[in-house]
């Protein structure tokens, strides 16, 4: 039963990998960003990490939606909210900031950021700065994208970012 369980991960990955392949296609920003949170949250469920999809938080007096979360998953026994954009200018301190304030706000909640493109050097200054009040790691879809291809395990190169993030204070680690 293992060693077919095991195939069918692995035929699971084949095919997130070629949703993936399929996103550099897509030309509407919006329908692009929806479908990385889908098959990033499906490449997560298959390395069995998800929590929750993306979901979105309506205000109690009328306001509508006042949050919206790209995904949640556990990794060592931290809940991680998960953020990902698809731009195509660097991640600058604003975003990375908004993630943050969500995270502050839960207190025990961590934070994992995902872009296509690079973070500006002050944005991952504000992630190094905020690691004495929140776990926060930064990471290039490129990395993602790697692990998967070279059929790696996706948990341990997380925790190997999240270990940097913590004993050396870089949430920009690139684990070789």
């Amino acid at each position: 039963m293992r060693v077919e369980e095991a195939q069918n991960r692995r035929l699971e990955r084949s095919k997130i990998k070629e949703d993936f392949n399929h996103l550099f296609s897509m030309t509407n920003p919006h329908k692009r960003g929806k479908a990385l949170e889908n098959v990033l949250n499906n490449l997560f469920k298959n390395y069995g990490v998800l929590i929750r999809e993306s979901f979105a938080l309506n205000g109690t007096d009328g306001e509508g939606i006042i949050e919206q979360i790209d995904g949640v998953i556990e990794l060592d026994n931290r809940i991680f909210l998960v953020e990902m954009k698809w731009w195509d200018k660097p991640v600058g301190v604003g975003e990375v900031s908004h993630h943050l304030v969500r995270i502050f706000n839960r207190g025990h909640a961590c934070g994992i950021f995902i872009s296509t493109s690079p973070f500006t050097q002050p944005a991952v200054t504000v992630c190094k700065e905020s690691l004495s009040k929140a776990l926060i790691v930064l990471v290039n879809l490129e990395e993602i994208y790697k692990v998967l291809d070279q059929e790696g395990d996706l948990n341990e190169y997380l925790k190997r970012k999240i270990q940097a993030a913590i004993i050396n204070k870089e949430p920009l680690h690139f684990p070789v």
